[in-house]
This record gives structure tokens, sequence and C-alpha cells, in this order.
């Protein structure tokens, strides 16, 4: 399932390099990934339904280190501007927007890692 032809959302590059080989820490890496990507798009969602600017802000803040470790680059920009929008609690129809977008593109990235992950076990 990728929207981009035959090129990834996510790019591995960083996390191989701070591995240094070490393919338990990268499968430990991108498992965790997959698991707090979920949760924090469902706690998005939620704090949107609720305009809980403060929750919006503090996810979009804590989504960012996560999206550079999974080379996830394309969303960079939008959580940044959703973590500055919900700081100023303004722009509802863009924070939806931008939302919408992350989770479209974050659920792509998650089935990118789990079949990264499958090809461990090969």
């Amino acid at each position: 399932m990728n929207l981009n032809g035959d090129n990834k959302y996510t790019d591995l590059t960083y996390l191989k390099s701070v591995s240094k080989g070490n393919v338990v820490f990268e499968q430990k890496m991108l498992n965790t990934f997959v698991q707090q990507a979920g949760s924090d798009i469902k706690k998005l969602r939620q704090a949107l339904l609720v305009m809980d600017w403060e929750t919006i802000h503090l996810i979009a803040h804590k989504m960012k280190p996560s999206l550079q470790f999974i080379g996830l680059h394309m969303l960079q920009a939008d959580v940044h501007t959703l973590e500055t929008i919900a700081k100023q609690h303004k722009d509802f129809d863009k924070v939806t927007e931008l939302i919408s977008r992350i989770f479209t593109i974050i659920e792509i990235a998650i089935e990118e890692i789990k079949d990264e992950l499958i090809s461990f076990d090969k």
C-alpha cells in the first residue's frame, strides 16, 4: 500500500547508521514506532474532536524525533505546522487537514515498517 509509486515514505538510513548493524536494536525501534505512532494518531483524533489544543500541541511535538528516526521527512513540516497552530489555538480547519494527512501517511509508513520487520525474519 504505497501512494508514492515505487518509492517508500520511510527511509531507514538514519536508523541503520545509528544501529551500526545491530538488527535487534533496529527491530526494537521499528516496533516501538509502530506502537507509538498508532497510539499518537488515535490521541490526536480524540483531541481534535474536543478541540484539546494542548494535547494536539504536545503529541505533535513528541512525534517529531520519531519521524526523523524512521526518515518520514515528508511529514516533518506538517507536524511542525500542526504543533505551531495548536500552540496558538487557531485555524481548526488547517489542524483537521494536517491531522488527516499525517494519519494517512503514518498508516502507510506503519505498513512499510511492518514489511521491513517481516524481512528481518527471512
